[in-house]
């Protein structure tokens, strides 16, 4: 072997932790996901509309805004809302604020019926690609859709997992520093995060997803199945 081969490989320097972190929609999967966080030490609010009432799903410690003034005040945004209309709705909503934001988007097309697939095939575009078309000058990411409201809410209440236990969480993203930034918060949640490529590959992802819940109807609906990706 060459002195070259001898060399221990170097992991890319891990990109800084966003100072505070927006979650739009505090619905099961937008409240797990702010109290995974708080869990965690790591700075949330939750955009919400009609925050005057307080929401069940957002715990005390966290302050609870309009949609507008939360992206606003955060580096990071999280789009915790359903795929579709509502989606579409928060993104024209949310255009102005979210410019130049690093924005996550989470959700997977609805199976119609069990066993079978969503309507979209693996050749058209993912919902991830959709909200890039909507929201140009942001900078989309695709993950935590193979991630279940119910995996969230265990974080902090069970010890953390050894790292060739953790469930994987990949991150996709055209801007290769808004993939670090997520996939930094993402670690910092406690998951491993996998680098997927660009964006196109939230389809991929989509349909990851799809198996992982027919995976979970086939072992009774438990909510906690996810993926290890063992890499080199």
């Amino acid at each position: 072997m060459t002195e070259l081969e001898h060399r221990p490989r170097t992991a890319p320097a891990a990109a800084p932790l966003p100072a505070r972190t927006a979650v739009v929609g505090c619905g099961r999967m937008g409240s797990a996901l702010v109290q995974a966080a708080l869990s965690q030490g790591l700075e949330v609010v939750a955009g919400v509309r009609g925050h005057q009432v307080r929401r069940p799903g957002v715990p005390p410690g966290v302050a609870q805004m309009e949609p507008r003034e939360a992206v606003a005040e955060a580096e990071l945004v999280v789009l915790a809302v359903p795929p579709g209309l509502p989606l579409r709705e928060a993104a024209e909503d949310l255009r102005p604020a979210l410019a130049g934001k690093v924005v996550v988007e989470l959700s997977n097309p609805l199976m119609r019926w069990r066993g079978m697939p969503a309507p979209r095939g693996p050749f058209g575009p993912s919902e991830a690609e959709r909200l890039a078309q909507r929201l140009p000058r942001a900078r989309i990411a695709k993950a935590l859709n193979t991630v279940s409201a119910k995996a969230l809410r265990r974080i902090g209440t069970v010890g953390p997992s050894a790292d060739d236990h953790r469930v994987s969480v990949p991150v996709a993203a055209d801007d290769p520093e808004a993939r670090r930034t997520v996939c930094a918060w993402v670690e910092a949640l406690g998951f491993d995060s996998v680098p997927a490529g660009p964006l196109t590959q939230a389809r991929s992802l989509e349909h990851l997803a799809q198996l992982l819940c027919h995976i979970d109807m086939e072992a009774g609906r438990t909510g906690l199945v996810g993926c290890r990706i063992v890499r080199p």
